[in-house]
């Protein structure tokens, strides 16, 4: 059973090992039609929440963040040694902290995407989350390049490095964005521990 120093110490060596970074852009929609979202740029998501989320949206920021490769390496060596409760407190660790990043990001894009007096934000949606399937990450990391921050997609549309998350806010007048809290509100699963 790990000790508090334990825990201190795996705290720690994942803190060290952290080399968090984002990139974002901001797009104009043109419309929201039925389950497609369609931007000015070209580009089309598709699915029955991102278009709800997006309904009412003049534009939407596009975001990718990641913790970089180096907390991958580290869990992936306390798997390999066969420990596996440490490795299972590093992820929930490295999980929180992409969590901190993910609401201090999430922040500046807010503030940046509120473009005129008495527009607001919808609340963040990614790609996996309840009907919008893994296969439209492509589609974001088409319009943002992900690679820049070193973090790409593999042929199963997971990023890598695996603790990393991309998703989009949309932005408009307060009185037509939609007004879901959190993406959890639109999923039946009541038990899930991710739950918010």
């Amino acid at each position: 059973m790990p000790t508090l120093k334990d825990m201190k110490q795996k705290t720690s060596l994942c803190i060290e090992n952290i080399t968090p970074k984002a990139i974002y852009d901001r797009f104009v929609i043109d419309k929201v039609d039925g389950d497609l979202v369609y931007f000015k740029s070209g580009n089309i998501f598709n699915g029955p929440h991102i278009s709800k989320i997006l309904t009412g949206s003049k534009t939407a920021i596009l975001y990718i963040l990641t913790l970089g490769s180096r907390v991958d390496r580290i869990i992936n060596k306390e798997s390999q040694s066969g420990d596996a409760l440490a490795t299972i407190i590093m992820d929930a660790i490295t999980t929180s902290l992409l969590g901190v990043l993910g609401e201090f990001v999430g922040e500046k894009i807010k503030k940046q995407g509120i473009e005129e007096q008495n527009w607001g934000s919808t609340c963040a949606y990614s790609p996996v989350q309840y009907k919008w399937t893994i296969e439209e990450q492509k589609k974001v990391f088409k319009m943002v390049d992900g690679k820049r921050i070193g973090v790409e997609l593999n042929k199963s549309y997971l990023m890598v490095p695996f603790k990393s998350v991309s998703g989009v806010y949309g932005f408009g007048p307060e009185d037509r964005i939609d007004k879901t809290r959190v993406a959890c509100n639109l999923c039946p699963r009541e038990n899930c521990i991710g739950r918010r």
